[in-house]
């Protein structure tokens, strides 16, 4: 199979939120802002990615029947929830916060400085689920880091109640940039910074994301496809099989 695109979002395109403390980018719909062929990618339903100023950011709300996803990137943002769970998620860490039957919760920015995260929402498989909340720490700094390994195979990852797999790739100039190979069928690349091209190896035919760019693809296996670039590249990287 050749390489089969399926969405893809441009950052100038996406939703915009400005508040006075909040500044959010969305690559699908949310909020007040709606667009059907936008509601989704697959059980992924929210990829946010928020600049939160300093000594705000979002009180006490409540969910349920989501598994959501926190990924800092830039200063710290301080969790409370219902469950009487506190933590500081830094810069590189990574939180998630299986919703289930219901949990409320509060993101603060406590710091001088803003706060850039991605905040992801899927669909779990199952509803009504016991809530729950874990974070962990991306060691690496270079590389292709998985976050969540859906087939649960190593206990120092998180893990959703879903079959979707969440790397942080951080690529440097320097480096060969590979997918891992075990990508599934259906994949969500979504660049945090730098530039890259993913090409067709079947139809020798190229794409280039930027900055804040999203794509959604189907592919056949790891094979199908490479990826080049001239920058430093940081993104996401969702691979399912099923969507």
């Amino acid at each position: 199979m050749a390489l089969n695109i399926l969405k893809f979002r441009k950052s100038n395109k996406r939703f915009k939120s400005n508040k006075e403390w909040l500044y959010s980018k969305h690559s699908f719909s949310f909020a007040e802002h709606k667009e059907e062929f936008w509601d989704n990618f697959g059980k992924i339903k929210v990829i946010n990615e928020d600049i939160i100023s300093p000594n705000s950011g979002f009180n006490m709300h409540s969910h349920s029947n989501m598994e959501i996803v926190t990924i800092v990137i830039k200063g710290e943002i301080t969790h409370r929830d219902s469950l009487n769970n506190l933590g500081i998620i830094h810069e590189d860490e990574v939180q998630v916060m299986s919703a289930g039957t219901g949990i409320s919760h509060s993101e603060k920015n406590e710091k001088n400085v803003d706060c850039k995260l991605f905040q992801i929402w899927i669909y779990p498989d199952i509803q009504g689920l016991k809530p729950s909340y874990k974070q962990i720490s991306i060691k690496n700094t270079s590389g292709n880091n998985l976050i969540i390994d859906y087939l649960k195979k190593n206990n120092s990852q998180l893990f959703i109640n879903q079959d979707i797999s969440i790397w942080r790739c951080k690529y440097n100039l320097s480096n060969k940039k590979y997918l891992p190979s075990e990508i599934k069928r259906f994949n969500w690349i979504q660049i945090i910074e730098g530039d890259l091209l993913v090409k067709d190896k079947i139809n020798k035919s190229s794409i280039k994301l930027s900055t804040g760019d999203g794509l959604g693809f189907e592919i056949s296996d790891f094979f199908d496809i490479d990826i080049q670039s001239e920058t430093n590249v940081d993104m996401l990287l969702f691979s399912m099989p099923k969507i």
